[in-house]
């Protein structure tokens, strides 16, 4: 039986096809090279993050200084809160509901002695600014925040105030202390004024919270009274 020659329809049609798989195989040559290139630059950024400087480190401890006190916490731990006391200067051994400490530490976190962390506590923080501890002056009244619940599921306890003591690089992977001094409302007679050094162990590791102090007679609190 004689072949029927090929027609006008079939011969635009065999371009057509091989167009599409053209198409196609780049179409999937891209889906292939776009993430892939994404995952090397992922990895790239996430390697030169971790060879980069970290901030300066020190040793757990306390040293003092002519118009402060500088202490070193080891707060390491993702368990456990480290407590201190500003009037003793010392961490204390203690737990949350007692009234006999300042701050507590674990990791980034930092809590005081106040609303939801103890509700009988006397603790609160006031936040200065962007001042040098040298520089910083008491306010004739302060309005100190206490304690909160926060976090994603807001049911993580948070101080608002000196909470938010330092930034995070997720480009460098690092810590930073932000150049803000603090007032820390204490169970004592005095309050203290802090600021934050640094998160870095002396060897290089992270999760010592450094910070320098001086204690201030005490500042009023400026919040409005509760009706009861």
């Amino acid at each position: 039986m004689p072949t029927e020659p090929p027609t006008a329809t079939s011969e635009r049609a065999a371009p057509h096809r091989s167009s599409g798989r053209r198409r196609r195989r780049r179409v999937r040559t891209w889906l292939v090279a776009v993430p892939a290139a994404l995952i090397l630059v992922l990895v790239a950024v996430f390697v030169w993050g971790e060879l980069q400087p970290k901030p300066a480190g020190y040793a757990a401890g306390v040293a003092s200084g002519d118009r402060w006190v500088r202490v070193t916490i080891d707060a390491t731990s993702r368990e456990e809160w480290v407590l201190f006391d500003f009037e003793r200067g010392e961490v204390i051994e203690d737990d949350l509901t007692s009234p006999g400490w300042d701050l507590a530490f674990r990791r980034t976190k930092i809590l005081t002695n106040s609303g939801v962390t103890n509700p009988a506590g006397p603790g609160g923080a006031f936040d200065l600014g962007e001042i040098a501890l040298e520089d910083a002056a008491l306010p004739p009244a302060a309005a100190f925040e206490t304690d909160r619940f926060g976090g994603d599921d807001r049911d993580e306890p948070e101080n608002p105030a000196i909470g938010r003591w330092y930034s995070y690089s997720f480009v460098r992977h690092v810590v930073s202390v932000k150049p803000n001094a603090y007032l820390v409302r204490t169970g004592g007679e005095l309050d203290a004024l802090v600021q934050f050094d640094s998160y870095y162990c002396d060897d290089g590791d992270p999760g010592c919270v450094t910070f320098r102090y001086r204690l201030v007679p005490k500042v009023p609190d400026g919040r409005p009274a509760r009706s009861s």
